[in-house]
């Protein structure tokens, strides 16, 4: 005989997502540390217990949020670009996408909240999301940067220009108060985002090909070599 198929249970499954819809708009307006199961349950309908039941205690419920949310296949991982893509195109791809999710641009707002709270006070859900978000565009920006400077994705340098690209880009999300008061026809709007982020792509190709040129052998030394 067969194994028995667990039976499928419609008011779990509707408590937990209903926990788990809660908790998104709870997290994102308080933040980890001043959100409470109470509210989150309240807002849900549901009882505190039910926290407990299917999560296990609020970070359950949290990481578990962090965790669904990057499996989904809209999931926010920029692997966009084609093999057939230019390096070029590929980083302006990525430098939108990155924009775009940063701004919550075609998913719910909260995913960029809970995003900045997470990383200005790291909870132990920040290794789901190093794991499933953060390493896995790490890794393609870096062979993307290494192409465009003719280093290896994994040296220092590309991981420096790594480095770099990302800053222009977060710097527009933590600076925004800041940017609005001092400038705001350069602060990012739906309108502004794709032209802000290809600035970002330019200004990052013109310092990669001049750190390409920098670090490219010239026919003197060359010979010199040959020479010795």
């Amino acid at each position: 005989m067969g194994r028995t198929q667990p039976v499928q249970h419609p008011a779990h499954d509707l408590t937990r997502e209903k926990l788990l819809a809660a908790a998104a708009d709870t997290f994102a307006s308080a933040g980890f540390e001043q959100a409470t199961v109470r509210d989150i349950a309240q807002r849900a309908g549901v009882n505190v217990a039910s926290i407990n039941y299917h999560f296990g205690d609020k970070l359950g419920l949290y990481t578990e949020l962090i965790r669904s949310t990057l499996l989904k296949p809209e999931s926010p991982v920029f692997m966009l670009s084609s093999d057939t893509e230019t390096p070029e195109v590929a980083l302006r791809r990525f430098v939108v996408g990155m924009f775009q999710r940063m701004y919550g641009v075609g998913r719910s707002a909260w995913y960029a909240k809970v995003m900045a709270h997470e990383l200005v006070r790291p909870t132990p859900a920040l290794k789901v999301v190093v794991q499933h978000f953060i390493k896995p565009n790490a890794l393609k920006l870096s062979r993307i940067v290494g192409q465009l400077i003719g280093r290896p994705a994994d040296d220092r340098l590309t991981r420096l220009c790594v480095h770099s690209v990302i800053a222009q880009t977060v710097h527009h999300v933590h600076a925004r108060p800041v940017i609005h008061l001092l400038w705001p026809e350069i602060e990012v709007t739906p309108e502004n985002l794709e032209a802000i982020a290809n600035h970002v792509v330019d200004f990052s190709l013109a310092a990669f090909r001049k750190i390409r040129c920098r670090n490219k052998p010239t026919s003197h030394k060359h010979e010199s070599r040959i020479s010795s």
